[in-house]
């Protein structure tokens, strides 16, 4: 088989693909309608964060089409949209419970997924500098958003709940036994 006749191949089934998203989108559609009227819910009341993670995944397309050949150069483009797509996921899980005081404490996440946006725009340079810096950036941020959490939901709202304490002990052991490891190596 030819090198060409290979590439037809590939270009044909790409095609296929893609033209399958559609078919894919409107049985979610009816997966979704189906749920709402099983559960009995308002489907705008759930996904009504999906009007902010559009734009997200929209700003991060440029970069994700990105080769190591063919960089785009609107990638920069998937730093506000690491944003966008952080935030729709915040307000998701806050619709969910109904608890958006949580934006006290929750912000550091937005600020951390600017180090995502930055580290997913080099993902095809292993050993740039980002990466290594935007993890500590990232563990950082994490921490503090953790250590916001036990602040606001003790100290200043005086409520805790009882997956907080479970949460704090799990993040403690996970941070050991990641410890561990990294000393054995």
């Amino acid at each position: 088989m030819s090198r060409e006749s290979v590439l037809k191949i590939e270009e044909s089934r790409k095609l296929q693909n893609w033209q399958a998203w559609p078919a894919y989108g409107v049985i979610g559609v009816g997966v979704a309608l189906l749920a709402s009227q099983i559960f009995g819910f308002a489907l705008i009341d759930v996904l009504w964060p999906g009007f902010v993670l559009a734009p997200g995944l929209l700003l991060l397309w440029p970069a994700y089409n990105a080769t190591p050949e063919r960089p785009s150069r609107l990638s920069f483009l998937a730093v506000p949209g690491a944003m966008f797509i952080t935030i729709a996921a915040l307000l998701f899980v806050m619709n969910l419970s109904n608890y958006f005081e949580a934006w006290a404490y929750s912000w550091p996440l937005v600020i951390a997924s600017v180090a995502w946006g930055l580290m997913y725009i080099r993902r095809f340079e292993p050993h740039h500098s980002i990466h290594q810096s935007g993890y500590r950036f990232m563990r950082f941020m994490v921490l503090l958003a953790m250590g916001l959490v036990v602040f606001f939901e003790v100290i200043v709202f005086g409520s805790v709940n009882p997956l907080l304490p479970l949460a704090v002990i799990g993040f403690g052991v996970y941070l050991l036994v990641k410890e561990r490891r990294n000393g054995k190596r």
